[in-house]
């Protein structure tokens, strides 16, 4: 049997019913006067009412030792309320939070930095608030400092600084505090190239050894970093479990959304989802051997492929496109291309009266060794700019890749000749 005391080890972070409400108190009489001196007697109906505004409603999950958690959700979900929770910066209104380390977070950026102190100054004073003590300060200053790269700037007010040095020195400070626990909210979205690419390093080193909890809305960085995922909405938990689920979930309902807004019927089958069914429909997708004409079901890699999809014509709709999205077994996206159709006409081809097919031709990479999804997708350009999304399927296709090559990254990008001079 395992005790208490065991879980609360084996988790970084436990949440048991967590809400969290503002209560909001109304009083009829608009005027500060009318408020002080109104005589309830001669004033019958002058009432208190109290609205709630609920910003999260029983959030319950755990975030074991050494995991990651990614958090989506649109704006106003409830994300950045219970990251603060997590971070001990809020309270919640009722239900239990267990945190098991030192948590860093990085969350509205710039907030634990006094404006008028300079960065100096506020790298020991947000140390000191994450618990390191004046020594450890000295002498981890020069390491935050290289880290950092903000040069002549430290000993300047960070009201001086561009978002991008405050982000800078921000992620600093929590890559040098020793934490167990690191809590991000969309920071790294206003970081350039170079830097994110450096805290992403870190990020990834840390997670060998603490748990990460990250919002955003960059889907590709949680499917890079985390292993689970929560979809929050209304601040309520939408759905719960492995990253590529949740993150297929939540891309699904988005396109449904999009789509009533713009007055069509969704229907759903057991591979595609569709917003019009009688209009559009992808009837057959097939990755073809160019050399031979042999369907593939395995690939090595180099090989000249012919990616067909089938749809019915559908004379009442213009501007279509059609895309596709090779992704692997974690749901990340490795390589895509979208065409067209009504300025590709030469692509086209007809297979019967009611049916066209559209041909991709390109060699394929050197993929890991794997299995591998194709996501296919037919939109239309409509007046406003926008694209109207009418077919969409998540496993239009599934093929395994046998390389055994070891090579580092997602693909072997083939070379035509290695030079030595």
């Amino acid at each position: 049997m395992r005790n208490e005391s065991d879980s609360i080890v084996l988790n970084a972070v436990k949440l048991d019913s967590i809400s969290k409400w503002y209560d909001i108190k109304l009083r009829r009489g608009n005027s500060l006067l009318t408020r002080l001196f109104a005589n309830k007697e001669t004033h019958p109906a002058e009432k208190i009412s109290s609205n709630f505004f609920h910003a999260l409603d029983a959030i319950s999950f755990e975030v074991p030792q050494n995991a990651s958690l990614g958090i989506i959700g649109e704006n106003g979900a409830g994300k950045s309320t219970l990251l603060q929770i997590i971070a001990g910066i809020i309270r919640p209104s009722c239900g239990t939070l267990k945190v098991n380390g030192r948590v860093a977070s990085l969350l509205e950026l710039g907030s634990g930095f006094d404006l008028n102190f300079t960065g100096r100054e506020n790298v020991v004073l947000n140390a000191s608030i994450l618990g390191l003590s004046k020594e450890e300060i000295q002498n981890r200053m020069d390491s935050i400092l290289d880290f950092a790269e903000i040069g002549k700037f430290i000993d300047r007010k960070v009201k001086t600084y561009s978002t991008g040095m405050t982000l800078r020195l921000a992620f600093s400070v929590i890559a040098h505090v020793d934490a167990d626990i690191l809590i991000i909210d969309e920071a790294l979205a206003v970081g350039d190239a170079l830097f994110v690419q450096k805290c992403m390093k870190f990020i990834r080193e840390f997670k060998k050894k603490g748990s990460l909890i990250l919002v955003s809305h960059d889907f590709a960085a949680i499917q890079s970093l985390c292993s689970q995922c929560i979809w929050l909405s209304g601040g309520m938990v939408m759905s719960s479990g492995s990253t590529s689920k949740v993150l297929k979930e939540y891309h699904s309902y988005i396109l449904n959304e999009r789509n009533k807004q713009q007055g069509k019927k969704e229907i759903i089958s057991n591979h595609s989802k569709s917003s019009n069914d009688s209009e559009i429909l992808i009837k057959q997708v097939f990755l073809i051997n160019a050399d031979n004409g042999q369907v593939i079901l395995d690939i090595k890699g180099d090989e000249n492929v012919i990616l067909e999809v089938c749809l019915n014509k559908t004379p009442n709709i213009n501007d279509l496109v059609l895309g596709f999205i090779v992704r692997n077994r974690l749901g990340m996206d490795l390589f895509s291309q979208k065409v067209d159709l009504a300025n590709s006409e030469a692509n086209v081809t007809d297979v019967e009266i009611s049916v066209i097919s559209i041909n991709f031709n390109f060699k394929m990479p050197r993929l890991a060794k794997g299995v591998y999804t194709i996501y296919t997708a037919v939109a239309e350009r409509v007046a406003s700019g926008d694209v109207l999304h009418h077919v969409w399927s998540d496993n239009s296709y599934v093929f395994k890749s046998n390389n055994t090559e070891s090579f580092s990254g997602l693909f072997k990008v083939p070379m035509k000749k290695i030079i030595f001079t």
